[in-house]
């Protein structure tokens, strides 16, 4: 009895098996797009910091500790429209709120704050 209930287990292995593999390549190949995706993104990125058109990021945060009290716990650079770049930072205030910040990446002007 034993071994034919391990057999039923067995034969409905491979369908469980096939739709497992079927779920993990479907993700891969979004993981695959969105790689592509941001390969892209950072050669525009790279080649707008090469043509001046927009400022390296260290420069940009040094401009921003000047304008935005708080802790940087992290920066996204993203474009609104094609060939405007905006870095957005995310800050942590001294009172425990998130902010996400959008900064010009060839000004450095604070353009919007948001809470999170």
């Amino acid at each position: 009895m034993s071994f034919s209930r391990s057999r039923n287990m067995n034969s409905s292995l491979p369908p469980l098996a096939v739709l497992l593999i079927a779920c993990a390549l479907a993700v891969t190949g979004a993981a695959v797009a969105d790689d592509d995706d941001d390969a892209h993104d950072h050669e525009l990125a790279r080649q707008a910091l090469v043509e001046g058109r927009i400022r390296p990021l260290a420069e940009i945060t040094e401009a921003f500790k000047s304008q935005m009290v708080g802790e940087i716990v992290g920066v996204e650079l993203d474009t609104d429209a094609p060939g405007v770049f905006i870095y957005e930072f995310k800050i942590l205030t001294s009172d425990g709120k998130l902010k996400e910040v959008d900064v010009d990446a060839r000004t450095s002007k604070i353009i919007k704050i948001e809470d999170e």
